[in-house]
């Protein structure tokens, strides 16, 4: 399922374009090229240490959604989705804990889903160090490597005007990738050149994704040890 999430969404737009960073701001960065502006929105993103994803995307007929913060710590808080089920994810410190709803347990837990509910209940879950999956969501590099890979595949970008996300102004740069269609991204226009959200209202996977709390500190604590279950521990 998460790898289903991370997917969805690269295929908003989030891929291609070499990550050199071109510098630069002020009221003149919206008049450079396209590519200059995704290169240097790229690197600037790629520097982060901590940011917050949050969004829907809709991909195969499912509402897929994110509410997460983290950083390069291994710290991390917030929510991922599939429909009617909704996991909790917490991090601390490279530990990974998640929290899944009774309707997230029915639709991925299959014909274990009455047994992992009798023995989990709505305690926290153990995920192990090699389950990436999930761990992706809380490792600030983990997620933006995922999100801002490069690929030749491709895309050509174009800018197609400005506007303004939560009052701050942003250029807009459509990308045209050849198999998902055309998404738009908001890049900021004073430096750092952060991309602030991203959105695709044409194609198979459509949705809205916004990146905010840019190298924000936020607070994370471990769950009690008697509100965790280790399922590997049960056999």
């Amino acid at each position: 399922m998460t790898t289903k999430v991370g997917m969805a969404l690269v295929a908003l737009g989030l891929g291609a374009a070499t990550l050199t960073g071109c510098g630069g701001g002020g009221s003149d960065f919206a008049e450079k090229s396209a590519d200059d502006i995704v290169k240097s929105s790229k690197s600037d993103m790629k520097g982060l240490e901590s940011v917050k994803v949050s969004g829907t995307v809709t991909s195969d007929d499912q509402e897929i959604t994110i509410d997460m913060q983290s950083n390069s710590g291994g710290d991390c808080t917030g929510s991922i989705g599939v429909d009617e089920g909704t996991a909790e994810l917490l991090g601390v410190d490279g530990e990974t804990w998640m929290r899944p709803d009774e309707a997230f347990w029915r639709s991925f837990g299959g014909e274990s889903a009455d047994q992992i509910l009798s023995v989990v209940g709505d305690k926290w879950v153990v995920i192990g160090a090699d389950e990436d999956s999930f761990n992706q969501f809380c490792d600030v590099d983990k997620l933006l490597d995922e999100l801002l890979k490069d690929e030749e595949d491709g895309s050509t970008y174009k800018t197609v005007g400005t506007d303004e996300v939560d009052g701050d102004d942003v250029v807009k740069v459509e990308n045209n990738d050849p198999e998902d269609g055309p998404s738009i991204g908001y890049v900021l226009t004073d430096d750092p050149h952060y991309l602030v959200k991203v959105e695709r209202t044409e194609g198979d996977e459509q949705g809205s994704v916004t990146f905010s709390a840019f190298d924000e500190e936020f607070e994370v604590e471990a769950p009690a040890d008697d509100e965790v279950v280790d399922l590997n521990s049960l056999g």
